[in-house]
């Protein structure tokens, strides 16, 4: 009687200390959003941000996520299920790279009018990236060619330069500890939501694109070091507010209520 109620006692704790296991929420009629993490181990908490954003988002009630990790999915009839695709890393290690299938299948998903949301490491450009990325990102990080991008860990004021945007709107210029990536090879067209004071020089941090019939949101900033307990930028209130607005926009072509507001 005594070991089983030790052993009662241990399941119990055990129970107690075990984080809770979220459920998938339903958004009937909702954007449905496949997130696709997973890059270069052991280098950013790419999989703690996608369960928190892929939260954040299912709590708004418009949004249904699902989480992946292998790009396999694009090159498949499956990709077509979702309204748009959330991508939050940089994908260096072999088996998360891009192959040329890949690239070109993310491509034709976007310019058929589906959407598309760039985090952070997600705009690490690959050698062999093909030319349209950047057009449909509009800018990227990269160490071939020139110039060549730049980051600096520090803490900083993200500077609200576009207040007429939806994306951006009930935002306040705010400070935020983050990885500035900046130095991008970035096209001359890009017209910046917000910006980050460094060096003498005001660089974009996040901005809109459209490509072919679909739209587009990047996010230079975002950077959630690797390793329990690290600090994730998003989970500040204002930066949250920024990509879940940004996310509303590329959206709004599929959900009524942000469509209103994205007129």
């Amino acid at each position: 009687m005594g070991q089983t109620r030790i052993l009662c006692f241990g399941l119990a704790l055990i129970g107690c200390l075990a984080p809770a296991a979220l459920a998938q929420k339903k958004a009937p009629g909702g954007t449905r959003v496949y997130l696709l993490s997973g890059g270069q181990r052991q280098h950013h908490g790419y999989r703690d941000q996608a369960f928190y954003l892929a939260e954040a988002l299912e709590n708004t009630g418009r949004y249904e996520v699902t989480i992946g990790e292998d790009a396999a999915i694009l090159e498949t009839p499956a990709l077509r299920k979702y309204d748009l695709v959330i991508a939050n890393a940089d994908r260096r290690d072999p088996e998360f790279k891009y192959t040329k299938a890949q690239q070109e299948a993310l491509l034709d998903y976007i310019r058929s009018g589906h959407g598309y949301v760039s985090i952070h490491g997600a705009d690490n450009a690959a050698a062999d990236w093909l030319p349209a990325w950047k057009e449909m990102l509009g800018g990227y990080f990269s160490h071939v060619g020139l110039p060549d991008g730049k980051v600096r860990k520090g803490s900083y004021v993200v500077t609200i330069v576009d207040k007429a945007s939806p994306i951006t709107q009930g935002i306040p210029d705010f400070p935020l500890k983050d990885e500035l990536d900046y130095n991008l090879q970035i096209l001359g067209d890009v017209s910046p939501l917000a910006t980050i004071e460094y060096a003498g020089t005001a660089w974009p941090v996040a901005w809109t694109r459209t490509f072919g019939k679909g739209r587009v949101f990047h996010t230079v900033l975002g950077h959630r070091d690797f390793g329990p307990g690290k600090d994730d930028p998003i989970r500040n209130p204002n930066l949250l507010r920024l990509v879940i607005q940004g996310v509303d926009w590329v959206a709004a072509r599929k959900t009524a209520r942000v469509g209103e507001i994205g007129r």
